[in-house]
């Protein structure tokens, strides 16, 4: 009993424990836009400012070598002038050992003299006079080859240049020089380098919070004011400012708000509208059963009289809801279209012989002109109901003793059909309205002559599933023409 009790209690927990929303896969997500635009500004910095450093790096190693180069190219050639003016003696008739020693110095280096025997003369390391040294450079040199060669080991700059009076030849200078300043002075650089990459970084990561904030600042504006349309509230408008894509993305917005606050209103309109349409003949019925309830002298006539108005407003009922569940399957994408070769001038033929008849009641003369044979890719219950639609409103809504003017032609995609009438007209204050559900430019005309307020509507989703356009040319008084173009080869949409 008392596990039992223990049961219920963790049950009854378990139900009071308020339950987490998941977020959804856009809420989880943590890399937000802000953060991307300010670490791609940053990592762009880092990256050319490292550039930057590196490649001035290199141009200041090739300018200081180059410095070094021309320092010795100007050296050697000073010190083996003085050597061909003194018939390569470093000691007579002018004592030279001081100005070559002042250059090894200087350079940080060494100078070797090798006479035609590449035998050397002087050298500023002790020990190595009288030695014998030979390589492919000086020999190049030696033999005039090359009057001058550079040669670089590791820190070393060899500079050798050929000793020549005239034609005479006495021998080879070498001398070397040290680059081990570089490797300070770089550094140096180095260090400076890494406190302005760090000032810079530090400048890139406030400039990018400040642009990414603005970046994203009206995008966030956005987002509130979807929030705020989830709820419900359409009928507010966001100010279009900020950059030209933002403006773009605002007027987007209010544009979309726009059209669903008018889808919200149409469809308030076609519920109220059907529920009037749907009431307005069961009110009539209810009126007329109630009157022969309670009138007990109503005798047969009256009682057949009352019948037949019931028996109209049942018709009335019925031909409303047929239209509505056409209106409905010619609503849908996905509605089946049974494609077939069809005649249409064939088609129209035997549209016209079933209104014509409702046309001779009113002397309304029906005339069809057909430019040539059309033969076309068409659901032909669907289109026949469309263009029955048109047809008959010409009929409807025409003037006694008046006119309906049917044509087909076609060229090598569409066929056209036009059809005029001298009826009313269509005023312009009603012109872009015709097509909506169960509006009637007069509506108690419509009722006498039996209309829905469907039939254009229906007809304009029936020409929409052919892939083709409807429209509409009238003035008030003057007459109404639509004229409707279909591909002849119907294309399913993928």
């Amino acid at each position: 009993m008392k596990e039992k009790e223990k049961k219920e209690k963790n049950k009854r927990i378990k139900e009071k424990k308020p339950v987490r929303e998941k977020k959804s896969k856009a809420e989880r997500a943590s890399f937000s836009m802000r953060f991307f635009i300010m670490f791609m500004m940053v990592a762009v910095s880092t990256v050319l400012l490292i550039g930057y450093a590196w490649f001035m790096n290199l141009s200041y190693a090739d300018h200081y070598k180059e410095n070094v180069k021309e320092s010795l190219r100007q050296q050697g050639e000073l010190l083996a002038g003085k050597l061909a003016d003194n018939a390569f003696s470093v000691t007579e008739p002018v004592d030279l050992s001081d100005m070559i020693e002042s250059i090894a110095t200087e350079k940080q280096g060494r100078v070797i003299v090798v006479d035609t025997n590449y035998r050397v003369v002087a050298d500023t390391f002790a020990g190595n006079r009288g030695a014998y040294i030979i390589s492919e450079d000086i020999m190049r040199v030696m033999t005039g080859v090359k009057p001058y060669v550079f040669h670089e080991n590791g820190h070393e700059l060899h500079y050798i240049r050929q000793v020549k009076s005239g034609n005479q030849v006495y021998g080879v200078l070498i001398l070397q020089g040290r680059t081990n300043g570089l490797e300070s002075v770089k550094k140096a650089l180095e260090r400076r380098a890494i406190f302005v990459l760090a000032i810079i970084l530090l400048a890139s990561i406030a400039i990018g919070i400040l642009v990414s904030g603005v970046s994203v600042h009206g995008i966030k504006r956005v987002n509130r004011q979807l929030e705020t349309a989830k709820l419900g509230r359409l009928d507010d408008n966001m100010p279009v400012r900020g950059f030209k894509e933002m403006r773009v993305l605002t007027a987007n917005y209010n544009e979309i708000i726009r059209r669903m606050m008018t889808l919200d209103s149409t469809r308030q309109e076609f519920v109220s509208n059907v529920s009037h349409e749907l009431k307005t003949p069961i009110t009539s019925m209810k009126v007329l059963a109630d009157s022969l309830v309670s009138n007990e002298d109503a005798d047969l006539p009256m009682y057949k009289e009352f019948m037949t108005d019931i028996v109209e407003e049942i018709d009335r009922e019925s031909k409303i809801i047929t239209d509505l569940l056409t209106l409905v399957r010619t609503d849908r994408q996905s509605t089946e279209m049974n494609i077939e070769e069809v005649d249409i001038n064939n088609l129209i033929d035997v549209i016209l012989k079933r209104v014509t008849p409702i046309a001779e009641e009113r002397s309304i003369e029906i005339t069809y002109e057909s430019y040539r044979e059309v033969t076309a890719s068409v659901d032909e219950v669907k289109l026949s109901l469309a263009l029955t639609n048109i047809i008959e409103n010409a009929v409807k809504y025409n003037v006694d003793h008046g006119f309906v003017k049917v044509t087909l032609n076609a060229d090598h995609k569409f066929f056209h059909v036009k059809v005029a009438d001298s009826g009313v007209g269509i005023p312009d204050d009603c012109k872009d309205r015709v097509f909506d559900r169960f509006y009637r430019v007069d509506k108690a005309r419509s009722r006498d002559t039996g209309g829905t307020g469907l039939g254009l509507a229906i007809t304009r989703n029936v020409i929409a599933m052919h892939h083709g356009s409807i429209k509409l040319y009238s003035e008030s008084g003057q007459g109404t023409t639509f004229t409707i173009k279909i591909p002849l080869r119907y294309a399913e949409e993928e």
